[in-house]
């Protein structure tokens, strides 16, 4: 596998589709079960916060590629020009709990928000 990409619908309900995706990268590259139990959180927790932006989200879409230093994980949100009445999302504190539980996690922000999480697999994975 080099490279994979879902895009789902923006709703919590679909977030579950992602985990599953992300189960399977799992099984390609033999995750260990604490380590997959990790990866799937971290996916939930990113798709909390991005999904609860300043912006309506219309899609969400989980990119994983394989690159020579390890395994990347992105989801990306694509946002309407639509405002949310719900309060934005704490990203400093999603980083906290996403950087627990996977080796490095970088947050591309905008002025009204987290429109994508960077992820990458813990080095003993590779």
């Amino acid at each position: 596998m080099n490279t994979m990409t879902m895009t789902i619908p923006a709703r919590s309900e679909w977030t579950l589709a992602l985990r599953m995706a992300v189960s399977g990268v799992g099984a390609i590259y033999n995750l260990p079960v604490d380590v997959l139990a990790d990866l799937r959180t971290a996916v939930d927790e990113s798709c909390e916060l991005l999904l609860h932006q300043t912006y309506c989200v219309q899609c969400l879409t989980l990119s994983v590629e394989e690159k020579q230093d390890g395994v990347y994980l992105s989801i990306s949100a694509q946002c309407c020009e639509e405002k949310q009445p719900e309060p934005r999302a704490d990203a400093d504190i999603a980083r906290m709990i996403i950087e627990t539980l996977v080796r490095q996690v970088d947050l591309k922000t905008e002025e009204d928000g987290v429109r994508e999480v960077r992820m990458v697999l813990p080095a003993a994975v590779k």
